[in-house]
């Protein structure tokens, strides 16, 4: 057995620090204010075991824990493990050793059966997961005792460990969840007592959830790294970002997480006059998209996609609507990333071309400007979360540009928890915009793959029904591939044909703009998916 080393970055990442964090000063009493953080959209459930939300882990940071942590130097770290676990020589069996002592809010001790617990709900039919590819890789999960246990893959894969450090595999109560999910019928629901009741062993223990209101949490002063320096946090739901920012600006929130690109500028014309604030913009692991619904007919030929690509202005849309902080998007792994493929066919600004292409699809202008093609017209809707001002612009723009070339867009906004619970999982969009948070490895198996098409499979995040054989092939081999540059060959091809059959309009890359008060000690950035309430537990106030 060889101990499994902390892994580095395999890419070079710049962190493009806006103001040096906070330091120093001689220990002093905590200050009794709560940490105001805010929040653009209320939450839909806080199990991670139903949970996909950037927001849900934001809070269940603070309420949970995993096995390992990725941290802000985007090192793998042992969180409820003693150490990281030991990898076999065929790298199929990995051993784990849980620390001793660790607690749930309501005393219980944490045992390997809450670990296999996670793992047999992820897998249970009557859950409605996001994805169950972490957990179908495995072959046999072994306890060996309270405190160890082993898991052995199916098939190689060498990306199977960084899931552990993300809100996926949080480790629940099984103690507690066990007696729900067999009075439910052998299933969990997002509107289920845990969901809006959760325990963990995190730093912080679930207070309150107002709907569309807050979250509340208060220090565990058991958690086993230490009792959390703040008392209180409350996660503050401010469905508009114009709004967050006049209320950072006023103190009403102390944290605004994921500003706006447009608002940067603001707010580092807010630390130039003075405020006592810190402004922190980095390249990130998210991309805006929009995602073609490829049931729906009008979107089965990519010539269609292709020429909705040429006719949306992307460069124009940074610069005005984004003041630049973007870099436009041409496939789903952003620039920062080892497997980035520089070379994909671009769509730049083109409406000729794109009428072009619409012609040779066979859709025909219509006396009312609008084309058709077998009777059908090219007409459909485009969904965003309300509030979010930078892809309500989008769709703005979006709509214009294309009832130019002959569509016909209709813009039909929801409240977050609608638009993510209902409308995409239950496959109710035409076009669809959001974003997707990722990890550091490229894999986006459950994206792309024809077996995580959810209404077919029951499984994955391939929402918008795309298949590709070859795309299958490129999926499964990266995978299992251990060579670095072989990995980044399957990668590039991968990143091609996306490219070219364009399933989403990939639109920007983000830069992550955070702000903080100075006050605010051991606040660390983490462009991961781990977020940036990874160390939560860390943070007090200075005065």
């Amino acid at each position: 057995m060889k101990t499994v080393k902390r892994l580095m970055v395999l890419l070079v990442l710049s962190l493009l620090v806006v103001a040096v964090t906070a330091c120093g000063g001689q220990a002093q009493k905590e200050a009794p204010k709560p940490l105001v953080w805010g929040m653009l959209s209320d939450i839909e459930t806080l199990n991670p075991i139903l949970s996909e939300s950037s927001n849900e882990t934001d809070i269940m940071n603070g309420i949970f824990s995993t096995l390992i942590k990725v941290n802000d130097k985007l090192e793998f770290v042992p969180d409820l493990l003693e150490e990281l676990p030991t990898l076999s020589p065929d790298g199929l069996t990995y051993t784990f050793k849980l620390r001793k002592g660790v607690t749930f809010h309501d005393g219980v001790e944490l045992t390997s059966e809450d670990v296999k617990f996670l793992m047999d709900m992820k897998l249970a039919e009557g859950n409605a997961v996001p994805s169950r590819d972490h957990f179908s890789k495995v072959d046999k999960f072994e306890i060996i005792d309270k405190y160890n246990f082993k898991i052995t893959l199916k098939e190689l894969d060498v990306t199977w460990l960084e899931a552990w450090a993300y809100s996926e595999n949080m480790i629940p109560p099984k103690h507690i969840l066990e007696k729900e999910f067999k009075e439910n019928g052998n299933s969990l629901t997002k509107g289920g007592n845990f969901s809006r009741k959760p325990i963990g062993t995190g730093p912080y223990q679930f207070v309150e959830w107002k709907p569309n209101e807050y979250i509340m949490l208060k220090k565990y002063d058991k958690y086993f790294k230490g009792a959390p320096k703040l008392d209180t946090i409350v996660f503050k739901v401010i469905p508009d970002t114009n709004a967050l920012l006049a209320q950072f600006k006023n103190g009403e929130i102390d944290v605004y997480d994921k500003a706006q690109p447009n608002q940067y500028k603001e707010l580092v014309a807010m630390k130039d006059k003075g405020a006592a604030i810190e402004v922190f913009k980095y390249p990130a692991f998210i991309y805006l998209h929009a995602d073609f619904n490829l049931r729906n007919p009008i979107f089965q030929d990519k010539r269609v996609r292709q020429a909705l690509n040429y006719a949306f202005p992307k460069q124009q849309f940074i610069e005005t609507v984004l003041d630049g902080i973007g870099t436009p998007a041409d496939s789903n792994i952003p620039p920062i990333s080892w497997a980035y493929n520089p070379n994909v066919r671009k769509y730049d600004y083109n409406p000729d071309k794109a009428k072009q292409l619409l012609d040779e699809a066979g859709w025909v202008v219509g006396p009312d400007g609008v084309r058709t093609k077998d009777g059908m017209k090219l007409a459909f809707k485009l969904s965003t979360n309300s509030g979010n001002k930078i892809r309500e612009k989008f769709q703005e723009i979006a709509k214009q540009e294309w009832e130019a070339i002959g569509a016909k867009v209709e813009i039909q906004n929801y409240e977050a928890a609608t638009l993510f619970g209902d409308i995409l999982e239950n496959i109710k969009f035409d076009i669809i915009i959001f974003a997707w948070v990722s990890g550091f490895d490229p894999d986006s198996k459950t994206l792309w793959h024809s077996k995580q098409i959810p209404d077919e499979t029951g499984d994955g995040q391939n929402y918008v029904g795309y298949k590709n054989p070859r795309v299958d092939e490129l999926l499964e081999a990266g995978l299992k591939e251990t060579d670095i540059e072989k990995r980044k060959k399957i990668y590039w091809e991968l990143q091609e044909i996306l490219a070219e059959e364009v399933p989403y309009m990939f639109i920007y890359y983000y830069n992550n703009i955070t702000a903080v008060p100075t006050s605010l000690v051991n606040f660390k950035v983490n462009p991961t998916q781990a977020n940036n309430t990874w160390n939560i537990w860390e943070w007090e106030w200075k005065k």
